[in-house]
């Protein structure tokens, strides 16, 4: 058999390009800067090249309550979402606009 007769014979699934990573892989917290003695500036990245994503992100400042938001951080891009203590991203999504 050859190889052409071999590659359409295959499944269109098996053709398909490896999946992207997921988009939990693409941003991060970080903490840059004091706020004051017991809280710190929170920053949001997203390194993804090209894609916004949806990113969901609960944080603390000391003393405070429990926040939790959505953001859309651009391709690229790096924002302050505010003075916290503590912080996590809960969910990653592409966004779909």
């Amino acid at each position: 058999m050859t190889v052409a007769a071999v590659l359409m014979m295959a499944s269109p699934a098996s053709m398909l390009a490896a999946e992207e990573p997921a988009p939990s892989t693409f941003v991060a917290l970080t903490f840059e800067g004091a706020c004051d003695n017991n809280n710190n500036r929170l920053w949001l990245i997203n390194n993804h090249t090209f894609k916004t994503i949806a990113t969901t992100v609960r944080w603390r400042a000391a003393g405070g309550k429990n926040l939790t938001e959505e953001f859309f951080p651009g391709p690229n891009s790096k924002r302050e979402i505010g003075c916290a203590a503590e912080a996590e991203i809960t969910q990653a999504k592409f966004a779909e606009f």
